[in-house]
């Protein structure tokens, strides 16, 4: 072979190997690219694109799926009391924990935050669905955790859906999962399955919000009210008012049918403002009859923040009400659910002269830490461990620890759900300073709540017949 042409072979070769070279370089560089925008920088976990991908051709095909949406309980308060950082690590220990509570065939991904999604095995069915969020569960509560040197007890709520019952889409089925997952966080369940008869965003839950706004103008919305009652002598201390929604349709519905709702708009701090201001207008007329008594008003989880404080004010000045005879109800779990937020919100209620009772307690088993050092003047007991209290040994420890613990900390404690005239006894007996219940009265319109009072001969009767 000439010269010439040898060296032109040598040249074609070099030509075609570093052609090659580069398609490989190309093809490396593109796969890492692909890989990189599938993948969660921090984690290592797959993204939402993942999930997509994933999900994609089992949903095509017709293949049933399940997926779960997992959030970690109290998160933020990682982020707000050791930094971002402390947070972050405490992920990446998280998504170790959900890889191997999943196994080989799921695919866990984190969407942001602290929220992770598992696609489960195809075909799976409901039995399985629920195997397997148990099993992320027990990884979280097993799991070593820790955080900037310090460990950390982690908790998660998980909503679960699947296809093709709960959706035929992955936009579905993470709406449906949300909801569940949502659902499971505020009645600290752990692990719940939508479930499209109780689904909030719904369209006949829509259909009832839309009614609900329009009740507020039509003045279908009243409050009812229960006596507080002291543990000695059974003497009138105040009321809680209660809301209630006089619907044209279904009758008198209780706050449980349609406050959830209200909870996921901003129409729940409209009706947080009407209660407030509803309350004190009927106890400032009570009290101009000669009813002296202090006011009790439930505060939904989501209205625990800043802008509460600003309700609150604008009640006190149109009722001209002394913040000292306002009792704010807010729940255990909403202390818990934003400890930094709830426990600033308070600081400021107290500041302003407000009380505020923790309500429910012992419900949302609120560790002594959450307690310490808590702005509030009141616990409540939960009905629960007072309806059996003269029945149950463990009960009455129970109470009597919490009766003891509340008077400890110079807080009064109230018992809710007084039925029987043999509890109220044995609370008394065990120094509760309050009870509530049905022994006393159930909760009434505003007329038969004082004709109740003038019944007990607390208000003479000329003031009592000037009720509203």
């Amino acid at each position: 072979m000439p010269p010439a042409t040898t060296a032109w072979v040598a040249l074609a070769l070099v030509v075609v190997v570093a052609a090659v070279a580069v398609t490989v370089l190309v093809g490396q560089r593109d796969r890492a690219r692909r890989r990189q925008s599938l993948t969660d920088p921090l984690t290592g976990l797959g993204n939402r694109l993942a999930l997509a991908e994933a999900a994609a051709p089992l949903l095509a095909a017709g293949t049933p799926v399940g997926l779960l949406l997992l959030d970690l309980d109290g998160f933020s308060a990682v982020n707000d009391t050791l930094g971002h950082a402390a947070g972050d690590e405490l992920l990446v220990q998280v998504a170790d924990a959900l890889r191997a509570g999943t196994g080989p065939t799921g695919t866990v991904t984190r969407l942001g935050g602290d929220e992770f999604a598992v696609l489960a095995p195809a075909p799976v069915s409901a039995e399985a669905v629920d195997v397997l969020g148990r099993q992320l569960l027990a990884a979280l509560s097993m799991g070593a955790f820790s955080a900037a040197g310090i460990q950390i007890d982690l908790q998660g709520s998980i909503g679960t859906s699947r296809s093709p019952a709960d959706g035929t889409t992955l936009g579905d089925l993470l709406q449906h999962a949300d909801v569940a997952m949502y659902a499971a966080k505020r009645g600290r369940l752990g692990l719940l399955a939508y479930d499209a008869a109780t689904d909030g965003h719904s369209a006949r839950s829509l259909e009832l919000l839309g009614q609900l706004r329009a009740a507020l103008a039509d003045g279908e919305l009243l409050l009812h009210y229960q006596p507080k009652v002291s543990g000695a002598g059974g003497r009138l201390l105040g009321f809680e008012a209660l809301l209630r929604w006089e619907h044209p349709e279904r009758g008198l519905l209780p706050p449980a049918e349609f406050l959830p709702m209200a909870e996921r708009t901003n129409l729940v701090h409209t009706l947080t403002r009407w209660v407030l201001l509803t309350a004190l207008q009927q106890a400032s007329r009570w009290r101009a009859q000669g009813l002296l008594v202090s006011m009790s008003v439930n505060v939904s989880a989501v209205s625990l923040e800043p802008g509460l404080l600003g309700i609150v004010e604008e009640a006190l000045a149109l009722t001209r009400w002394a913040a000292a005879d306002l009792v704010l109800e807010v729940t255990e779990t909403a202390i818990i659910a934003d400890g930094v937020r709830a426990r600033a919100t308070i600081d400021a209620l107290r500041a302003r002269g407000v009380r505020v009772s923790v309500d429910d307690f012992g419900a949302g088993f609120t560790s002594l830490a959450h307690l310490r050092g808590l702005a509030v003047h009141e616990l409540k007991i939960d009905r629960q461990f007072i309806s059996d209290l003269t029945d149950s040994p463990d009960d009455d420890v129970i109470v009597s620890a919490v009766i003891d613990l509340g008077h400890r900390l110079g807080l009064v404690v109230v018992a809710e759900g007084v039925e029987t005239s043999e509890t109220a006894l044995r609370l008394e007996a065990l120094g509760c300073d309050e009870l509530q219940g049905y022994l006393f009265a159930r909760p009434l319109p505003p007329a038969q709540a004082l004709a109740w009072v003038r019944e007990r001969g607390l208000v003479p009767d000329p003031v009592a017949a000037q009720a509203d």
